[in-house]
């Protein structure tokens, strides 16, 4: 006897649905896992997990590349901005600053430490030194940790959640030999992950003296706002790999508070 002889077509069909439905549903888990919670939260902390991977970036994209890590780990739209959730950076010590909650939230005495400026500092700038994702740098006295990128891949500093200017670094253990490979590889994951994607260019830089350097430049919408993104990934050494990601809304991006900004950041990295 035919199928429809036993059951009828109607239920047929919905049986039919039923079935494509979730086969959409697994698709669509798949491929955007890992930033579903940014996407909730309408993307004020997101950190790439395509782009924001620069850490790994001293070669692989992460955030940028298969792994969503654009540069080195598995960043931050440089979605401003994630990683895995095996992140190797990710401090079990269990003495993280209660700002690493992606909600934000109010400073303890675990907060990044901050000191004074010597003099050498721009007016209203401090050192803070972030033991989770493992650098020292100067920022303005108003940034704070304001959430994780992606998968616990690194932080994102700014005066209030989802502002800007922002400042994210990601930190990955396993950096790979070429940035601007990384970078690369980081590209395509970025442009679904961000609102008009516009790429402006991958390119090797030197800095600091370390193997591997790639400033990786593109803009985007970030809940209706353009931004500028500027993600410089690099490798330290075999262990450490970070990427700095700089982003200002693009009507900034030449003015005194960017440039500040990025010239400072630049300059005042130091790995731990």
């Amino acid at each position: 006897a035919s199928i429809t002889d036993v059951v009828p077509r109607r239920t047929l069909a919905i049986i039919a649905a039923a079935v494509v439905l979730a086969i959409l549903g697994t698709v669509l888990a798949l491929s955007l896992g890992g930033d579903g919670d940014d996407k909730a939260k309408g993307n004020d902390g997101k950190g790439d997990t395509s782009a924001s991977a620069g850490a790994s970036a001293g070669g692989s994209e992460g955030e940028g590349q298969g792994e969503n890590q654009g540069g080195g780990q598995k960043e931050g739209q440089g979605n401003e901005d994630g990683r895995a959730s095996g992140d190797p950076s990710a401090d079990p010590s269990g003495d993280d600053p209660k700002t690493d909650d992606p909600a934000g939230g109010e400073g303890s005495s675990d907060d990044p430490k901050t000191e004074d400026p010597d003099g050498a500092l721009p007016a209203g700038y401090r050192t803070v030194t972030d033991d989770r994702f493992r650098f020292t740098m100067a920022m303005p006295g108003n940034f704070k940790r304001t959430a994780i990128a992606g998968a616990n891949s690194g932080g994102i500093y700014n005066a209030g959640r989802g502002s800007f200017p922002r400042v994210q670094v990601d930190f990955n253990d396993s950096p790979k030999d070429d940035a601007a490979a990384a970078w690369r590889g980081a590209v395509a994951g970025t442009k679904v992950l961000s609102d008009d994607y516009k790429h402006v260019g991958i390119e090797k830089v030197e800095y600091n003296g370390y193997p591997t350097v790639a400033d990786w430049t593109f803009e985007r919408s970030h809940n209706g706002v353009r931004v500028r993104v500027l993600n410089r990934g690099f490798k330290v050494d075999a262990r450490r790999g970070y990427s700095i990601m700089i982003s200002c809304k693009i009507d900034e991006w030449d003015g005194d508070e960017c440039r500040t900004l990025r010239e400072t950041a630049f300059a005042t990295f130091a790995p731990k």
